[in-house]
């Protein structure tokens, strides 16, 4: 590809031009224009510096070029107009296009505007290498004037011009002949010899209407990433028995993004309309830096908009949720160090890559050119690793003290071409992996393993998969051919965001045009395709039982929904005589969005291509939250699947503790349900979550810096009160306990918080614990009504609770007044006893 280029348009807009085609709305002059304006558009939107392009009007009733004359032998190149030199490609131009040529009233030759366009290209080109094309766009109604036709076809061919003519006439490819004049018929024939002789080609309208409007995508200079040399050995240690050859890297596929919107400034626009000087639109901004003025800063005085330099600002890194700074020259000295490289690692089989290790773009590698010793060097170890069905690993650092990464090398010989392919592949820390239950071996509670089962695949649905996958194969849905071709499929968002800023760029106040049809077909399946697949879908649906439900939309989310709710935030009921352990029933059977509506009824489920209506739900409880707010009980009772990102949490951990424990207790309270058995270290129980989250507030109260983290600790408090207070029995519903014990169960967990709010209070007050935590204790205080002991009012009768007057002495008193006997202190020791010890 040529780093330059130089395109010159030739528009015929003699009088002939305002007339229509046979079947056309619009006239010709305003068909050659549309096309015109796509090419043009296509080299502003490369926005290359090194595309030249030029418009010559043929016909005009202006004459203006540099081999115009009037003389007495007659006058030469009249009626031809450069509406641009060759320049840079624009938006003025195309509005120049669009709103200012004119058809003129005498008819041009088209032959005279070729002249002109070819001593402007050789005038600007010179000798330089250039890519260099010429448009002719025209009726060819105008004689042409062939004098001279072997000077101007050896001159194209020399100078390695190509022309390209675009007739409104002309006919097309498998048509039928179009009607035309005499004239007509000859011109075609002549712009055809004359094409064949430069290389180029003739194209009718309605041809050059399709290339235009057909999505393209941008060409781009290829510019090697890296140029170095791929190791293999140590070639600076042991030369004489390592492979150094020297290499260059190019993209070979790259990430299409939407380019960015710049700031632009309106008020610069209203000084353009009244001829003010210096309007550029454009926007400089301008950063300042503001200290955060906080209370605990040593110097009261300080002014909350005093302003910093930017030199004297750190990096500073998140550790938990302490901000830890670290100096510039502390981490230019703990930067790890590489050097430019290319290094192969080793050698694995190809059949045990997996294409889904790639993680970025794909790069080729090519011997450096000009170097016949790289050449041969890089052709052995192609061929070697072909031949041996063998991939590398390699290590690759593009610049100095960049961050090295890994990747795989890979042959790739064709006749065109011979090198090898890059793609950067995943270090261990890039890697999760998730722990997913069987899809072939499902065992019952007991341990026994189920052979047939309605989660199991059987061989007839397994073959109604595979027919279904065969009739959704794109490899023969264009008539035998494969269907959206990479390369012909382009990026919807960027195709449209290049046609609407085309066009409101030339028409700043009309409506956007709708989405093209071309565009649209991309984004839905083929109509023959789906209708084919119906059945085989249906047949799908029938054989696993699949249904979609309908859940409805809620106004939180996440764990808060937890506890404000009684539904779960799944939205998902249990099912009485349902589970993995083989008993009869859809999966999904019971799913329903509202808890309050229980007993026995109906719900309608939508499946993927229809709706169903499911059986009567059996055994579903009610409960629903109280003015307390515990969600805990209904929230668990309510799901009998572990949401996923649950599934992994073992233990509270301070960066959310309150997370973490209602997932504890959720998961806990669903393995009872199910009759889970305990196995192994990663059980979890409700005794052992509550412990655990008693432990993480103590921690929380006494390692506190200041009041860093108080508020996570009454957040805490909060959490675990809720669910102690078991004032939603929502809990107890599904189970099959004697009442004895359920009332047992509540009393127990009041007792278990209001002697741990005591130690709460016993630790914050404590006089010998340093620092004294007496803030946190008013903070307690300050939530007396979410954070007090649990009263008769908040839990059933028998369940542990004390009187009102209890809970409210309880807040107030301190530890001195609750004691029985006061503790004298000791009587200081004089001063004389003091310097005794000292001795």
């Amino acid at each position: 590809m040529a780093s330059k280029e130089a395109t010159i348009y030739i528009l015929d807009v003699g009088p002939t031009m305002k007339t229509k085609r046979e079947g056309s709305q619009v006239s010709r002059h305003e068909e050659t224009k549309k096309v015109l304006l796509k090419l043009l558009a296509n080299k502003v939107h490369m926005n290359r510096k090194t595309v030249y392009v030029s418009v010559v009007l043929v016909g005009s009733d202006i004459t203006n070029n540099d081999l115009a004359s009037v003389d007495e032998n007659g006058a030469d190149y009249q009626f031809v107009d450069v509406l641009q030199p060759l320049g840079v490609a624009s938006l003025d131009l195309m509005k120049g296009v669009q709103n200012d040529v004119k058809l003129g009233e005498t008819m041009g030759d088209c032959m005279d505007g070729l002249i002109v366009a070819l001593d402007m290209m050789s005038k600007f080109c010179k000798k330089l290498k250039y890519e260099k094309r010429i448009y002719i766009l025209t009726d060819a109604c105008a004689e042409i004037n062939s004098e001279g036709i072997e000077q101007v076809t050896s001159t194209l061919s020399d100078d390695g011009v190509q022309l390209n003519v675009i007739g409104t006439d002309f006919d097309s490819e498998g048509e039928e002949p179009k009607p035309k004049t005499p004239m007509q018929a000859q011109n075609e024939q002549f712009f055809k010899d004359l094409c064949e002789a430069s290389t180029g080609d003739i194209f009718s309208i309605d041809e050059a209407l399709d290339i235009t409007s057909q999505f393209y995508s941008k060409k781009v200079k290829p510019t090697a990433v890296y140029r170095g040399t791929l190791d293999l050995g140590d070639p600076e240690g042991h030369p004489d028995t390592s492979l150094s050859i020297p290499v260059q890297m190019f993209a070979s596929t790259m990430v299409a993004k939407l380019p960015l919107s710049k700031k632009y400034s309106i008020l610069s626009e209203a000084a353009a309309a009244d001829n003010l000087p210096e309007h550029t639109g454009l926007v400089n901004l301008s950063r300042t830096y503001k200290l955060k003025v906080t209370s605990d800063m040593a110097d009261g005085n300080m002014e909350e908009d005093t302003e910093v330099p930017a030199d004297a600002l750190e990096k500073a890194y998140m550790y938990g949720k302490t901000i830890v700074p670290i100096r510039a020259v502390d981490l230019e000295a703990y930067k790890l160090r590489t050097a430019k490289s290319l290094t192969i690692l080793g050698f694995f089989a190809s059949s045990t890559f997996r294409r889904e290790w790639l993680m970025a773009n794909i790069y080729s590698i090519f011997p450096t050119p000009g170097d016949a010793k790289a050449e041969v060097e890089m052709a052995g170890l192609l061929f070697a690793l072909f031949e041996k069905n063998s991939y590398a690993l390699c290590r690759y650092v593009r610049i100095d003290d960049a961050e090295p990464k890994l990747g795989v090398l890979w042959p790739e010989i064709t006749t065109e071409h011979k090198c090898f392919y890059f793609g950067q592949v995943a270090f261990s820390e890039d890697i999760r992996r998730y722990l997913f239950a069987s899809l072939d071996d499902i065992h019952t509670a007991s341990g026994k393993k189920l052979e047939k089962h309605r989660l199991l695949a059987t061989p007839e649905s397994i073959e109604a998969c595979r027919e279904f996958v065969n009739a959704m194969d794109l490899m023969t849905a264009d008539d035998g051919e494969e269907f959206l071709k990479p390369e012909n499929t382009f990026n919807p968002a960027i195709q449209r965001h290049m046609q609407l800023v085309e066009f409101r760029a030339l028409n700043p106040t009309e409506e956007f045009p709708p989405v093209p049809s071309s565009l649209i077909t991309q984004l839905l399946p083929k109509p023959e395709m789906l209708a084919a697949a119906q059945p085989l879908s249906d047949n799908l649906i029938r054989l696993w039982d699949i249904k979609k439900v309908e859940q409805p939309l809620k106004n939180k989310r996440g764990y808060g929904a937890s506890l404000e709710d009684e539904n779960d935030k799944e939205g998902i009921m249990p099912v009485s005589g349902t589970g993995i352990d083989g008993s009869s029933g859809s999966l999904f059977d019971g799913l329903t969005g509202n808890q309050r509506n229980a007993g026995n009824k109906r719900h309608k489920s939508e499946s993927v291509f229809g709706t169903a209506t499911t059986g009567s739900i059996a055994g579903t409880a009610h409960g629903g939250a109280t003015e307390n707010g515990s969600g805990f009980g209904g929230d668990m009772a309510a799901s009998g699947i572990i949401p996923f990102e649950m599934s992994a949490i073992r233990e509270v951990g301070t960066s959310d503790p309150v997370k973490d424990f209602q997932a504890m207790v959720k998961i806990a309270t669903i393995h009872s349900q199910q009759g889970v058995r305990p196995a192994g270290a990663g059980f979890v129980t409700v005794t052992m979550a509550v412990d655990q989250m008693k432990a993480m507030i103590l921690k929380l109260i006494t390692t506190s810096f200041g009041d860093q983290l108080y508020e996570k600790a009454i957040d805490c408090l909060k959490s675990l009160r809720r669910f102690l207070s078991s004032a939603d029995q929502s809990e107890f519903a599904m189970t099959e306990e004697p009442q004895a014990e359920k009332q047992e169960t509540m009393k127990s967990r009041a007792e278990t918080w209001n002697t741990f709010i005591k130690e709460v209070k016993q630790t914050s007050l404590n006089t010998s614990i340093s620092p004294l935590r007496t803030d946190f204790w008013d903070l307690v205080v300050k939530h007396k009504f979410e954070l007090g002991l649990l009263t008769t009012k908040e839990v059933p009768a028998g369940a542990g609770g004390v009187s009102d007057e209890d809970a409210e002495q309880f807040l107030l008193e301190t530890p001195e007044d609750s004691t029985s006997a006061a503790v004298e202190e000791p009587e200081a020791p004089e001063e004389d006893d003091l310097l005794a010890l000292m001795d």
